[in-house]
């Protein structure tokens, strides 16, 4: 299932319920399935590069690139430029780590971060 930007948009305040530990991921998880329709795994995926991106974590499951600028915009907007640099950096970490699986580049995510970047 493809994941629309309606999806995303939906499942951000959800996230950020996980980040704050207003809810569980299984429950953030069941959440984002309830409201947006996203399949659970990727609403757990969604959480896990969301809470990855706050921490400047390296994450390995895959968004697509209007999904991830929106997360780093909004992480931007919501949380100040420490956790955009720690969700710009958690994003580089998984640009870096998929090169290293012969799948070809993430050139459209790195352009996103190279323009973000401050």
């Amino acid at each position: 299932m493809k994941i629309t930007m309606e999806m995303s948009e939906r499942a951000f305040p959800i996230a950020k319920k996980v980040f704050a530990g207003q809810l569980t991921r299984n429950d953030g998880k069941i959440e984002i399935h309830r409201i947006s329709g996203m399949n659970e795994g990727s609403a757990q995926a969604y959480i896990t590069i969301f809470l990855a991106m706050m921490s400047g974590e390296e994450y390995k499951r895959a968004f697509n690139n209007k999904t991830n600028k929106f997360l780093l915009e909004n992480i931007r907007k919501d949380y100040g430029e420490k956790h955009f640099t720690h969700a710009l950096n958690a994003a580089q970490k998984h640009i870096n780590y998929y090169a290293t699986l012969n799948k070809g580049n993430l050139t459209g995510l790195q352009s996103i971060v190279d323009q973000l970047r401050p």
